[in-house]
């Protein structure tokens, strides 16, 4: 997946601007700003830019179970 979106590590996490594909780019800057609060801004672990992928893919989620996890 690193090579995949070309991330880009930073301390917490791997770089939004980093990623080189649009739609998954976009899911990661919603999720950012209204699902994660244990990230540094504009930084994300790599299981959040795996779930983006998903998303942008069509998968569905139930949120209020992952977000209880």
């Amino acid at each position: 997946m690193k090579k995949k979106y070309k991330l880009e590590k930073k301390k917490r996490g791997y770089a939004i601007y980093s990623i080189n594909n649009k739609e998954v780019k976009v899911v990661m800057q919603i999720l950012e700003g209204k699902v994660m609060w244990k990230c540094r801004v504009n930084e994300v672990p790599m299981p959040m830019v795996s779930l983006a992928e998903q998303c942008t893919k069509g998968d569905q989620f139930n949120w209020s179970e992952f977000l209880c996890k």
